[in-house]
């Protein structure tokens, strides 16, 4: 019983730092990073909960069906949501040329004696 407890509060406290990194920033970059904790942790550890009180039944095992989908969506997720938030800030989603890093002239690839340009 403790251990589903903890894992509540694990969950709950993940959650509730989610809220407040996403109250307190707001730039739409750093409210994604915000997003991960409970995403991942929260969830995770609330499915971990269920799984703990209701064992290897069916509701145990709809809980580790949510958090290996939570787990494989989270990233594809989070890439999309700040894709289309540059594309709708920039515009496009290649860097411009303003944006483009220069390469230094040694972090050019070496070319071997009998390549030309």
């Amino acid at each position: 019983m403790v251990a589903i407890w903890l894992l509540l509060g694990i969950g709950l406290l993940a959650f509730l730092f989610t809220a407040v990194g996403l109250l307190a920033s707001n730039d739409v970059y750093v409210q994604i990073q915000f997003l991960s904790p409970g995403a991942v942790v929260g969830a995770v550890a609330i499915c971990a909960a269920v799984l703990v009180k209701e064992g290897f039944s069916q509701g145990g095992m709809k809980a580790i069906a949510i958090a290996v989908l939570l787990l494989l969506a989270n990233p594809v997720l989070s890439h999309a949501t700040a894709r289309a938030a540059r594309i709708r800030r920039k515009g496009q989603w290649p860097p411009t040329a303003a944006e483009a890093i220069p390469m230094a002239d040694d972090a050019q690839p070496s070319r071997s004696a009998g390549e030309h340009p």
